[in-house]
């Protein structure tokens, strides 16, 4: 799920200073121990820097996976290449979508889950750059992910098309309700 949900590094940057993965360990419904001191959930999602790990108790929300990665490059892309860098230089990751125009115009939507900005970064007239996890450098604006995570509650292919007709054979499709009629 992971390999397709997020940008995999090129062989140049696995050779040069590419630092070694956090690992995640999710491990769906099963539960975190409540009778820890300060759990109140059997909910869990902690991440350790010091030991470049991540794990998830008591979800099957496949998308903690990704937020999680969302949550490590908040803490880690200002602080990328150098700590010591002028604040100019620092890449600030961002919650929102984004697109570029013919004339190279990026347009950036930000926007909290489910408001909407992937349907306004789905425009006909410009290129998707993504739907959901950026970083903002001074050399401009990439995607965190491989592709687009959209909801598809209320999906028509006259409301949104290019949303519509992005699913196809490989699309992977998280809490849809499957009607064999």
């Amino acid at each position: 799920f992971m390999q397709n949900m997020l940008v995999p590094p090129t062989e140049h940057e696995l050779e040069t200073g590419f630092q070694s993965p956090f690992v995640i360990m999710n491990a769906g419904v099963f539960p975190c121990n409540r009778q820890t001191a300060g759990m109140t959930s059997s909910t869990s999602i902690a991440v350790s820097f010091k030991r470049r790990e991540m794990v998830i108790l008591g979800t099957q929300y496949a998308g903690e996976m990704k937020k999680g990665v969302f949550t490590i490059m908040n803490y880690l892309m200002p602080l990328m290449p150098k700590r010591d860098l002028p604040p100019a230089d620092r890449a600030l990751p961002l919650h929102a979508s984004a697109n570029i125009g013919p004339d190279n115009d990026v347009s950036i939507f930000f926007g909290l889950s489910g408001t909407g900005k992937t349907t306004l970064s789905a425009d006909p007239k410009r290129e998707l750059i993504g739907d959901d996890e950026h970083v903002w450098h001074p050399k401009g604006v990439f995607n965190i992910e491989g592709g687009c995570y959209a909801k598809t509650i209320g999906l028509t292919r006259e409301k949104e098309p290019e949303i519509y007709d992005a699913i196809r054979f490989g699309s992977v499709l998280e809490n849809v309700v499957f009607d064999e009629s």
